[in-house]
């Protein structure tokens, strides 16, 4: 990242309350800087679905997943154009790491800024910073923010 420029914020969202927190900050932080952002949704793979169902239940929760991932998306691009703030999205899916996916898209896409939740939809509230996130605050290559 050269010194004070940001192009590209990466916002990894799952729809819980604390990745919309993330949106929000994202958003304003875009508008303030004339940045886009890259809006991604990782849905992790489902372990031997594919084997018991033949297919069917595997594709019946990535259709699901990605159902929800465009809601989520189009609340994001909601609060972007009210702020003149340009969005991407893509769902990602049947991966086996979301912290992973984050830190490699962020790379390959030149981000030059992730900003994530403290804490997605896993219910585990007693962790003060999330295990995503923190995977991600520890290996991402670019700086990371992190809104709580």
């Amino acid at each position: 990242m050269s010194s004070t420029s940001i192009k590209k914020i990466l916002l990894p969202i799952d729809g819980s309350d604390s990745s919309m927190d993330a949106a929000r900050y994202a958003v304003s932080l875009a508008a303030m800087s004339g940045s886009e952002i890259l809006c991604i949704h990782a849905v992790v793979s489902l372990p031997y679905a594919e084997h018991k169902s033949g297919g069917a239940l595997l594709a019946t929760y990535l259709e699901e997943a990605k159902r929800h991932a465009d809601q989520w998306f189009d609340q994001v691009k909601e609060m972007a154009n009210k702020a003149g703030v340009k969005v991407t999205s893509e769902t990602l899916l049947d991966v086996a790491s979301i912290a992973d996916v984050i830190i490699n898209y962020a790379a390959s896409h030149q981000a030059d800024l992730i900003v994530i939740g403290t804490r997605g939809r896993t219910g585990l509230k007693r962790f003060l910073l999330g295990s995503v996130a923190s995977a991600v605050v520890s290996h991402a290559a670019c700086p990371v923010l992190v809104v709580k």
